[in-house]
């Protein structure tokens, strides 16, 4: 009895799409052209990505790796370097921009980071390189995530070289 009832509901189904294929011969071209002419939906990749996590935007440590990062991030996205920030239950942003339908519970717990504040670098072959539960400097993040970039130079130490040549001068 089920057997008949599997081969009558597929002939049924080849016979809708057969009609439907009758009536209107070009329906199938004008489906793939429509969906070539949607919008692309923004994909994500978690390779060759820095996740900063924390429970909110505001905790100390999220602030103070924000700080420390920062003079770096335009040399991370031009070596194609993702920056992941994953707030609490706000929308994540890569690289600044807003990714609405990215769940960051499903990431976080994806990336083993449910509780507290962590960064994670991501390699181009999906391995986790380092992760860490404090922050840390650019330079430490560069290098154990072996990436050829150099580190900015920290903001005010040409100012503290000039102070030091005047001493050394007098």
């Amino acid at each position: 009895m089920e057997l008949t009832f599997a081969i009558i509901a597929t002939c049924l189904v080849f016979g809708f799409i057969a009609a439907l294929a009758s009536f209107r011969p070009n329906l199938i071209p004008e489906i793939g052209t429509s969906l070539r002419n949607a919008e692309t939906v923004k994909k994500f990749s978690p390779r060759n990505t820095l996740f900063i996590i924390g429970p909110s935007a505001n905790h100390s440590a999220c602030r103070m790796q924000r700080r420390l990062l920062k003079p770096a991030i335009a040399a991370l996205i031009r070596e194609d370097i993702t920056v992941m920030e994953v707030y609490g239950d706000a929308t994540p942003r890569q690289n600044g921009d807003p990714m609405d339908w990215l769940d960051p519970a499903l990431l976080r717990h994806a990336l083993h980071a449910e509780e507290g504040f962590f960064i994670i670098y991501v390699d181009d072959d999906g391995k986790t390189l380092f992760r860490s539960e404090a922050p840390m400097v650019t330079t430490d993040i560069l290098s154990r995530a072996r990436l050829d970039i150099n580190a900015p130079p920290k903001p005010g130490a040409s100012r503290k070289n000039a102070i030091l040549k005047k001493l050394r001068a007098a």
